[in-house]
C-alpha cells in the first residue's frame, strides 16, 4: 500500500493502493442500484432492493456460509420481496431480524426472516408514507430508529410516529415539522443520539432522542429538474420537542455519523439543490462536529474542510481506528470524468480532532487477547486496556474512562440504517499489578442493543482507542 500523503491544511487524507493479485470475484447478478441493507447478527451482509431486476431481489454476502471460503460469492435470492423496494430503509430488530420500509409506490413495510433464504410471508400497508409523499415524493429513504423500548420511530417527508412492530399498530404520532422536507430527494440527514446506559435513571424505557437535520423545501427537486434553479439548503436543525437549531451551513445529501466519543459528524453533501444527477451545487467541503451535551448556540463547530465535492452518491462510514471513511459523488447515469461536478474515484480519510497526536498519551490501548469479545444479554463482561502514556497512566480515575459500543450502519444517500452508539453501565475500573486496567461492564438488553456485531471502545476524556470488535449474542 501506498502511504498517505496530506492535502494541504485539511482534516483529510487521500488513500491510494494497488492490488497485487485479484484472489476472487463476486458479482451482484439483481441490480442493487438505490437498495438498502443491513449487518446481520451472525456478521452477513443482508442487501434488499435495487433498480429493475433487482428491485425484489435480497441478497446475502459473508457471515458463517462464508468462513475460511476465499471464493464466497453473493447469494441471491430474486423476487423474494413481495413488494418493490427502490429507495427504501432497512433497520435490524430486537428479534434480529430485519424491517424494510418503503421504497418508490411502495407504501407498505416488510419483516425479513433471520433464516437465510426465507420470504417475508407479507406486506403491511403503511398509509402514513402515501399521506407524505408530495410533487416530488421527500418520503423515500424514510429515517427509521429503533428506539428504547423496542418501537420504531419513522420520520418521512416532515412528519413522524412510533410503531410497534410486534402488533404492527401506531404507538403515537408527533407535531408535524415546519420548515421543509427532509427525506429523498430533498435528503436530511438524521439519527438517534447516543443512548447513555452510564448515567440512566433506572427508568424504562431509557431516553432516546432523535436528530432531523438539513434538507430542503418540498418543490426543491422539481425546480432543479426542470428549472435548473438550485433552491438553498435547509440549515435549521430540530431538537426533539422541534425547537430549532441553526447549523453553520445548509446541508442536503450530507451524512450524519456518531463518534465513539458520542459527538456527531455532519459530512459531505451540498448546499443548493438536491440528490438527483445535476440537481445540486455550491459543495459543502467543510464537516462539523455537533456536541449533543452542549447548551444551544454552542453544540456546532466547523472543521478543516476537503478540497473533494461530495455530491450525489456519495457515503462515508466510521472506521475502528475512529478516522472516518469518505468516497464517491456523482456517479451520473453514466461515468463522466469531464463535468462540474465528475464521477468522483478518489477515497478520502478524515481524522477528526480526537486523532491528533498531542492527544494520543491520553489514548487507551484496548487488551484484545484478554477482553471479552462474545457478550451475553444481561451478563458482565471484561474490557482491559493501558495507556500509552506512563503518566496519563498514573492520573487516571474512573470518571475519565468511558465504553462505547458502535453498532455498523449501512449508509446510503445520506441515511446510515441502523446506526447506534450506546454508552455502556460499567460496574467498576481495576488496577492490577502490571499496571493493566480491567473494566467491568454490563452487556445492555436487545431493545437497546440488537443482536450482532460492535466495534466497542475505550475512552478517556474524549480521546477513544482504537475499536473492538465484540459480539452480543
Amino acid at each position: 500500500m501506498r502511504n498517505f500523503y496530506n492535502i494541504v491544511k485539511s482534516n483529510f487524507i487521500l488513500e491510494g493502493h494497488k492490488c497485487d493479485e485479484l484472489k476472487s470475484v463476486v458479482q451482484v447478478t439483481g441490480d442493487p442500484w438505490c437498495s438498502c441493507g443491513g449487518l446481520a447478527p451472525d456478521g452477513t451482509l443482508v442487501s434488499v432492493g435495487g433498480f429493475l431486476d433487482g428491485i425484489r431481489t435480497i441478497r446475502y454476502y459473508g457471515g458463517p456460509a462464508c468462513n475460511g471460503n476465499n471464493k464466497c460469492d453473493w447469494r441471491e435470492y430474486h423476487g423474494a420481496m413481495n413488494e418493490d423496494r427502490w429507495y427504501g430503509t432497512q433497520v435490524i430488530l430486537p428479534s434480529g431480524e430485519f424491517i424494510v420500509v418503503g421504497g418508490r409506490r411502495a407504501f407498505s413495510y416488510e419483516y425479513i426472516p433471520k433464516q437465510e433464504g426465507q420470504r417475508p410471508t407479507k406486506p403491511y400497508f403503511f398509509p402514513f408514507l402515501y399521506e407524505t409523499s408530495d410533487i416530488d415524493e421527500n418520503n423515500l429513504y424514510p429515517f427509521v430508529h429503533l428506539a428504547t423500548d423496542g418501537n420504531l420511530f419513522i420520520f418521512s417527508n416532515n412528519r413522524s410516529l412510533l410503531l410497534n412492530p410486534t402488533t404492527n399498530k401506531i404507538v403515537r404520532t408527533f407535531p408535524v415539522l415546519i420548515g421543509g422536507s427532509r427525506n429523498y430527494p430533498a435528503s436530511g440527514m438524521s439519527t438517534i443520539l447516543p443512548i447513555n446506559l452510564a448515567t440512566a435513571e433506572n427508568t424504562n424505557p431509557v431516553k432516546a432522542e432523535v436528530i432531523v437535520c438539513g434538507g430542503n423545501a418540498p418543490d426543491a427537486f422539481f425546480l432543479a429538474e426542470q428549472k435548473k434553479y438550485y433552491n438553498p439548503a435547509l440549515n435549521d436543525y430540530p431538537i426533539p420537542k422541534w425547537e430549532k437549531e441553526y447549523m453553520p451551513s445548509g446541508r442536503t445529501m450530507g451524512d450524519c455519523l456518531i463518534l465513539p466519543n458520542g459527538q456527531l459528524l455532519f459530512i459531505n453533501g451540498a448546499q443548493k439543490g438536491t440528490a438527483g444527477w445535476w440537481d445540486a451545487d455550491a459543495p459543502n467541503l467543510t464537516p462539523v462536529l455537533y456536541y449533543p451535551e452542549k447548551p444551544i448556540g454552542q453544540r456546532f463547530k466547523e472543521l478543516k474542510p476537503s478540497q473533494i465535492s461530495r455530491m450525489y452518491h456519495s457515503t462515508s462510514a466510521l472506521l475502528p481506528s475512529g478516522k472516518i471513511w469518505v468516497a464517491g459523488s456523482n456517479t451520473h447515469d453514466t461515468y463522466k470524468d469531464v463535468d462540474r461536478f465528475p464521477t468522483e474515484t478518489r477515497v478520502e480519510g478524515f481524522s477528526p480532532p480526537y486523532l491528533d497526536a498531542n492527544f494520543d498519551q491520553y489514548r487507551p490501548i484496548i487488551d484484545e487477547v484478554y477482553s471479552s469479545k462474545k457478550l451475553r444479554y444481561g451478563h458482565k463482561f471484561e474490557t482491559l486496556f493501558r495507556m500509552q502514556d506512563a503518566n496519563a497512566q498514573n492520573d487516571l480515575v474512573k470518571n475519565d474512562i468511558k465504553v462505547t459500543m458502535y453498532f455498523p450502519p449501512f449508509t446510503t444517500h445520506g441515511f446510515s440504517m441502523s446506526q447506534r452508539l450506546l454508552v455502556v453501565k460499567t460496574r467498576g475500573i481495576y488496577k492490577n499489578m502490571s499496571g493493566i486496567f480491567n473494566i467491568e461492564s454490563l452487556a445492555p438488553s436487545n431493545q437497546l442493543a440488537p443482536p450482532g456485531y460492535y466495534i466497542l471502545y475505550v475512552v478517556n476524556r474524549g480521546v477513544p482507542s482504537k475499536g473492538m470488535w465484540v459480539q452480543i449474542e
